[in-house]
């Protein structure tokens, strides 16, 4: 992309973020009423608030597994970071990290309405957000952001498992096993070595490795120094988060708990 003013990576990165939050919000309301009709008014009065608030969540979290996960795939796999992880900025990734702040925003105001969501999503969600609206401004180091977005794509078998749930198809029921399987499959090859070949990737495209890349990203040589640190932060914090879902997708099939 070509090189624009502050104010105007600014003024994209926020119009990015606003115009996707309030098509996830359109959706979300457009959806929910479809899933209570489809449930019909007795198992729809059954569900929890937070279950009845999550009927329009799952397909706009649905949706953004497809646009965020798809565009950062194509962003990492189409060469577009080839020897340079710092300053290369793709258009596709910028849709990436635009699509998932937005998205971010509008999950984040759903999970306080819900009440009592972990700590942990918490946390991946006011990162997430952070880290892709910063690389929207600074416009470095967003390969790392935009690979880590590529696990948005996983969301999905659980989204299904979970609207199955909602219409009482036992966890022992052949699909719901095989989603568990699919899931904790897609955990194991795309979240759990996320990190891993990420750091690997900039290694291999960096001169001088990744030993000297951490040096530029901390100590800010030639580059913003929030944006090294910040990158730096929320890589390590989410290969860690990344692990930790891993290990909890693994130990799901095994589980004989009915999907929540």
């Amino acid at each position: 992309m070509k090189s624009v003013s502050r104010r105007e990576r600014l003024r994209e990165a926020a119009f990015s973020a606003t115009i996707s939050a309030l098509v996830c919000t359109g959706i979300h309301l457009a959806s929910a009423p479809l899933w209570r009709k489809k449930l019909g008014r007795a198992r729809y009065l059954s569900l929890s608030r937070r279950d009845q608030l999550y009927l329009g969540e799952k397909t706009v979290a649905t949706l953004n597994g497809l646009v965020s996960g798809g565009l950062a795939l194509y962003a990492v796999t189409s060469g577009s970071y080839h020897g340079n992880v710092v300053t290369n900025y793709p258009r596709s990734g910028h849709w990436a990290l635009g699509f998932f702040s937005g998205f971010s925003l509008y999950d984040t105001t759903i999970m306080a309405l819900s009440v009592g969501e972990p700590i942990m999503m918490w946390i991946h969600h006011c990162l997430g957000f952070g880290g892709a609206f910063l690389m929207m401004y600074y416009r470095e180091y967003s390969f790392f952001p935009v690979a880590f977005t590529v696990t948005e794509l996983t969301v999905i078998p659980w989204n299904i498992m979970w609207y199955l749930s909602k219409f009482n198809i036992p966890r022992s029921s052949s699909i719901m096993r095989h989603l568990l399987i699919f899931r904790a499959i897609a955990f194991l090859l795309i979240r759990a070595p996320i990190g891993v070949t990420t750091v690997a990737y900039a290694h291999k495209q960096t001169k001088d490795g990744i030993v000297a890349l951490y040096r530029t990203m901390t100590k800010g040589i030639g580059t913003n120094r929030i944006a090294g640190r910040g990158t730096v932060i929320n890589t390590t914090v989410f290969t860690i988060l990344n692990l930790i879902w891993t290990l909890q997708a693994a130990k799901a099939v095994l589980s004989k708990k009915q999907v929540r």
